[in-house]
């Protein structure tokens, strides 16, 4: 969804390296582009959407769908991709080609042709880099790597590390972070089945801890300074409500949808 605006992005399943633009409200498709690799993820915002292949990740303008930039990525490598959400603020994160490092760059400094500059890296972790997350205004980066025991979070302007967030001590898969809008709230969801949240005290503290399913695939995001939300694989929806003291529990609970076949949706 392209936040709650009639247009969708579509990739269907018998279709895997074409992206599709969707005008919801006059049913009708408005722009097509076909890729000559399969597209493994996609990230959006008001004015762009990065597309992540299998060595490279392309942002592209909406509504045209012309590529505005384009980011070499490792074969072979998660499809990771996060991009700064804010009017003003262009900046994409994605796997470096070093080992547990992240490159960023600024997609708004395009030149013609879509020949991006150099990107920046940062060496994040030893290991292998699953999972990144930028704010809103892209000036923090949270990484987690294969161990997925802390989360680093880095200062994307001087490209120094701010601070490290225990997650745990067992080998953990961090499926996703998220910052809240201000950037004062970061949380967490891993195959351990645990939504975590810290909070910027100084130092950010960590706040809060919620049992979601374990071993299913999941998202989480912010609902407000005082709750998360975590979606589910498996087709289920949690809402959690927390307070700065460390309580928390869970306010909402829900199946939102029954797994089908792609063409009962939309042909």
């Amino acid at each position: 969804m392209m936040f709650r605006a009639n247009w969708l992005l579509v990739v269907k399943a018998r279709r895997p390296c074409a992206l599709l633009l969707l005008d919801d409200q006059q049913r009708a498709f408005r722009a097509e582009v076909l890729f000559k690799s399969l597209i493994r993820a996609i990230r959006a915002r008001r004015d762009k959407v990065a597309v992540v292949l299998s060595s490279s990740i392309q942002v592209l303008s909406l509504p045209s769908l012309q590529r505005v930039a384009l980011v070499r990525t490792p074969a072979g490598s998660r499809p990771l991709c996060a991009l700064a959400t804010e009017p003003g603020a262009a900046l994409l994160a994605a796997p470096a080609p070093r080992k547990g490092s992240a490159q960023l760059l600024d997609v708004s400094r395009a030149v013609k042709g879509a020949q991006s500059s150099s990107p920046a890296v940062l060496g994040c972790h030893q290991s292998e880099l699953v999972c990144l997350g930028l704010s809103a205004n892209g000036a923090k980066l949270a990484t987690a790597s294969a161990r997925g025991t802390i989360i680093r979070l880095w200062d994307t302007a001087s490209k120094q590390m701010l601070h490290e967030l225990r997650r745990g001590s067992d080998y953990a898969n961090v499926y996703c972070i998220k910052f809240n809008p201000g950037g004062t709230l970061v949380c967490c969801v891993s195959d351990k089945g645990t939504l975590h949240v810290w909070a910027a005290r100084g130092r950010y503290a960590h706040v809060a801890a919620a049992s979601a399913p374990p071993d299913t695939r999941a998202l989480c995001a912010f609902a407000g300074d005082d709750q998360a939300v975590v979606i589910c694989e498996d087709g289920t929806f949690h809402k959690f409500t927390f307070s700065a003291e460390g309580s928390c529990h869970r306010s909402e609970f829900e199946y939102f949808m029954q797994v089908g076949d792609d063409d009962e949706f939309l042909q």
